[in-house]
């Protein structure tokens, strides 16, 4: 479904958060959220953390990822309904499981909440969590933290040869046979 939420955006808003995104460093991690009030935007945060945190390589808030996520709902109607519905379910668990906010509670009872989330098979939560995720993932992969830090790419390089899989039980049948032949 967010396949084609993000294939149907307008060239102007892909180019207008590709312009984001390529100032979002300049903009520093402080930042007026575009969509969400300033305590969603800080829950919204928390999340992105546990689903890509800082270890020996850099997680999603150094990759700034909440305000990509901000953005791009701000700029997907689509998902808003999907965000304010999975946030207030959210609330409503926190409430739950320790009668508190969401970031009041333990990063123990928080990934639990998030846990459930992801298991969940009915709307808000379902919906909720994979939107989250995939922007998550989604945004930090396109960051040069995502990219180059933690995948290694280093740009367009220019290979003399290109040898394939060296692995012979990935090779078609034939070319095991020849193979084998020799």
């Amino acid at each position: 479904m967010l396949d084609i939420l993000f294939s149907m955006q307008s060239r102007r808003a892909a180019l207008l958060t590709l312009s984001t995104a390529a100032l979002s460093p300049l903009l520093g991690q402080q930042h007026d959220s575009v969509f969400f009030s300033k305590a969603d935007f800080a829950t919204i945060s928390k999340l992105a953390d546990l689903i890509i945190p800082r270890t020996d390589t850099p997680g999603a808030l150094d990759a700034n990822v909440p305000y990509r996520i901000d953005h791009e709902v701000s700029v997907t109607p689509a998902l808003q309904p999907i965000f304010r519905d999975g946030l207030a379910a959210l609330a409503n668990a926190a409430q739950k499981a320790g009668g508190t906010d969401f970031l009041l509670l333990s990063e123990a009872q928080q990934t639990a909440l998030l846990t459930n989330m992801s298991e969940a098979e009915t709307a808000p939560d379902e919906l909720f969590f994979h939107a989250l995720k995939d922007l998550t993932i989604d945004w930090y992969y396109r960051s040069e933290q995502g990219l180059v830090s933690e995948l290694g790419f280093h740009g367009n390089t220019f290979r003399a040869n290109f040898p394939g899989c060296t692995h012979p039980e990935h090779w078609p049948t034939a070319a095991t046979v020849s193979e084998a032949q020799k």
